[in-house]
């Protein structure tokens, strides 16, 4: 069997970091990861975001009978798709779960406190020389914690770049690394805005920055 490379461990990574990819592909990620310090780096990120938004707010249990509704559309899935479509249905899902909790979990808690509010989603293009579209970030913030997820699928050079984050008010931050593979990439992780603005960018090896995204003040 030919070992995974690092575009199929980066396809299966975000299925890897919710612990929903089956035992043997689950086995290839662990021994590519062993001898890739990149893809490692890249697959811990993703698990300590999985981790951080569960933690987002106070416990409460999910709505009665969704745990069963989930189980019901994977176990349908899995007979109508092949086995790589099926565990991307059965990532989304988890995900879902994930995002559900969390939301029960605010909504749960403003009930009882109204100070506490949910956390504001929000997209932003990641723009490249000229103004042209390469990709875009999602950020997520709760409080002074922003939860970024970062996406580039066109037009940047293949490469790894420096993940960096650049407060109005100054102290540049390195954030991680994001590798594009085919003109393609992602990156996800936590940050302290406190309400300022700040810009985000992708830097290459020689320091220039190939391109960046304004993230939202509130």
């Amino acid at each position: 069997m030919t070992p995974m490379d690092c575009a199929e461990v980066r396809e299966v990574a975000p299925e890897f970091a919710l612990g929903v990819l089956d035992g043997d592909a689950r086995a290839e990620v662990v021994e590519h990861l062993d001898r890739c310090p990149t893809c490692r780096t890249a697959v811990g990120e993703l698990s300590e975001t999985a981790d951080a938004m569960v933690l987002l707010a106070p416990e409460a249990a999910p709505p009665p009978g969704f745990e069963r509704r989930v189980m019901e559309h994977i176990t349908g899935t899995e007979r109508r798709r092949r086995w790589r479509t099926v565990k991307l249905v059965a990532a989304v899902a988890a995900a879902a779960a994930i995002l559900s909790v969390v939301t029960v979990r605010v909504i749960d808690q403003s009930r009882s406190d109204p100070t506490v509010a949910a956390p504001a989603v929000a997209t932003v293009p990641m723009t490249g020389d000229g103004g042209a579209r390469v990709g875009q970030v999602d950020v997520a913030t709760a409080g002074s914690t922003a939860t970024l997820s970062l996406t580039v699928d066109y037009a940047l050079p293949d490469g790894e770049y420096r993940v960096v984050l650049d407060p109005q008010g100054g102290g540049r931050q390195t954030l991680g690394t994001v590798t594009v593979v085919g003109g393609r990439g992602a990156w996800s992780g936590t940050t302290t805005l406190d309400g300022e603005a700040a810009q985000l960018s992708l830097v290459d090896t020689t320091g220039h920055v190939q391109c960046s995204a304004d993230l939202p003040t509130a």
